[in-house]
């Protein structure tokens, strides 16, 4: 069996439009990211969350952003370390969507048929995967483009956290915090986030 070609290598064959060399990237770190997000799913979670839509979002993601030249791999283990980040944020952001308070296992209770009639009735109207993912993957870029103070401001809400709660942890005004909210709702309704 032929030695895998370095991941260097391999990036500037895809650049230059070698489809082969994008699916040897793919299974070189596939497994390491598939193990990667299934640590971070609990077992509560695994029936709405898959690691492979995750892993999956990682490498379009990747692929899309690396096109545009936005990533710049130097040393010979930055590719895995830039994989395993997107791929912790993406697991990270799946978590949060199926944690909110629509959504929460927590808040499911009961048993029986009737139960389950309602839980088959809430899922039936949620988003599918694809939606799922297609919106993670918008929030990821419209994220991406905030200042890093004002993207920790919208992860900690996407986490829970109030404002009064928030403006104590970062040691900013909970005013700020509201003035950032109004410019992200502005953003994001101009950008189409969200929208049904």
């Amino acid at each position: 069996m032929p030695e895998p070609l370095p991941t260097h290598e391999l990036l500037n064959r895809w650049r230059a439009g070698d489809e082969d060399a994008a699916r040897q990237l793919f299974d070189l770190y596939v497994d390491r990211l598939l193990a990667l997000a299934r640590q971070r799913i609990s077992q509560r979670l695994a029936s709405r969350v898959d690691p492979e839509d995750v892993v999956q979002s990682v490498f379009r993601t990747f692929f899309n952003r690396a096109k545009d030249g936005q990533f710049h791999i130097e040393e010979p283990d930055d590719l895995i370390k830039l994989l395993a980040r997107i791929t912790v944020h993406k697991t990270f952001r799946q978590i949060a969507f199926h944690r909110a308070a629509k959504r929460n296992l927590n808040l499911e209770t009961g048993h029986g048929d009737e139960a389950q009639n309602q839980l088959l009735n809430l899922l039936d109207r949620g988003p599918t995967p694809d939606n799922a993912n297609e919106f993670l993957d918008q929030l990821e870029h419209f994220l991406s483009e905030l200042r890093f103070e004002d993207r920790q401001i919208i992860e900690l809400r996407m986490q829970g956290y109030k404002d009064v709660e928030i403006a104590k942890k970062l040691n900013i005004s909970d005013r700020k915090i509201r003035r950032l909210m109004e410019r992200v709702r502005g953003l994001a309704e101009k950008e189409g986030i969200g929208r049904e």
